[in-house]
């Protein structure tokens, strides 16, 4: 069978290979359904004991080669009614609906599949567009379906109009195509880190479940910017910088530009649609680095290990003073008083506080957290 060709970095078949493939009835209620109008299927749906009883159905298969070459494989033996003079249930095929070699055109921008051949057809034999066969020798040399595809490109859905009402055949690819998963690439610049010391830089989030150690960056060029690329899959993810796995962690207020809040935890958020380089970014900051600051000590506290269940380190200078520690509610929970290097906060509850200080006459505030 052809291999498919993915285009992009998205999961998207290129449209005249959508049909290619090999392709069964999906083992699953209501793969065969019929109603009185488009998308009104409630006539009759099959059920998914009927997977096991009209087995013989549901392990046939159609195989739509590039070029038009259609093959209908039913392996001797394929479910039967009674406009066929045969007793309903699973039996030889019944000429001319015996499968073997057809053709078929399908066009992708109408969405529509046709497939030419006395006795040629998808789904149930019976059903043509000018309504359904009350013998074998009503049978017609085409018949065309609507089609639209889902789950990746691995789903058909085909629905035909017979007159009195429609009916629905949902297939499944025997050959399932999965779309390639996307490298994101992951920057932070360190240069105007002023905080404790550390050996590693780390990126964590709901990609790799917060795990700490398990996605290490590196600084090959030895230029205080950490880079990494992950395989991640589309969606939205959070996630954040971190030091020596959870030794120190980036510390956000919310209402930043790249972050969302979610649980009380603030976190850098991306939405992954492909192959990404994110921008350059400086540690606890959503832009690059600027050059020229002056010592970002004069304007940062760093504590650590944070969470902590006893005592905070705190890395400040003569300009920062500490003023307290607050709950989410606002309240002051414990007083502080200005050049604290350590705080224990053993006495607290768990959860998650507030270290608010200032610097240079500007409030800032550092979210700590008791575990």
């Amino acid at each position: 069978m052809k291999k498919l060709l993915l285009l992009l970095a998205f999961p998207i078949l290129g449209v005249s290979a959508q049909i290619e493939g090999t392709w069964k009835l999906a083992g699953q209620a209501g793969s065969l359904a019929v109603g009185p109008a488009l998308n009104d299927l409630t006539w009759f749906s099959s059920s998914l004991g009927d997977v096991t009883t009209r087995a013989c159905l549901f392990d046939d298969s159609i195989k739509f080669a590039p070029g038009g070459a259609m093959t209908h494989y039913m392996d001797g033996s394929t479910w039967l009614e009674g406009w066929q003079g045969a007793p309903e249930g699973c039996g030889t095929p019944i000429a001319p609906h015996t499968g073997g070699a057809a053709t078929y055109t399908f066009d992708a921008v109408l969405g529509t599949l046709t497939v030419n051949g006395l006795g040629a057809h998808i789904g149930l034999a019976k059903v043509n567009n000018a309504g359904e066969l009350t013998s074998p020798a009503g049978a017609v040399s085409s018949i065309t379906y609507n089609v639209t595809f889902s789950n990746g490109g691995n789903t058909m859905t085909a629905q035909i109009n017979f007159g009195p009402g429609w009916w629905q055949f949902v297939y499944q690819k025997t050959e399932v195509i999965n779309p390639p998963t996307p490298n994101v690439t992951f920057k932070v610049d360190m240069n105007q880190y002023a905080g404790p010391a550390y050996t590693g830089v780390f990126v964590n989030g709901t990609f790799n479940n917060w795990c700490g150690a398990c996605n290490p960056m590196s600084d090959a060029n030895m230029d205080g910017v950490w880079e990494v690329t992950l395989p991640i899959g589309p969606g939205v993810i959070d996630y954040k910088f971190t030091l020596d796995g959870w030794f120190a962690e980036e510390q956000f207020i919310g209402g930043e530009s790249c972050t969302v809040t979610n649980g009380g935890f603030t976190n850098r958020t991306y939405t992954v649609v492909g192959d990404a380089v994110l921008g350059t970014v400086c540690y606890n900051s959503c832009t690059a680095c600027v050059a020229g600051l002056e010592d970002i000590s004069n304007q940062v506290v760093s504590v650590y290990p944070n969470p902590s269940n006893g005592t905070l380190a705190v890395v400040s200078n003569s300009s920062t003073i500490l003023n307290n520690i607050t709950n989410i509610m606002g309240e002051t929970v414990m007083s502080l008083n200005g050049n604290e290097s350590s705080i224990n906060i053993a006495n607290l509850g768990a959860g998650i506080y507030f270290l608010n200080f200032t610097v240079k006459g500007e409030n800032q505030t550092i979210r700590i957290v008791r575990n």
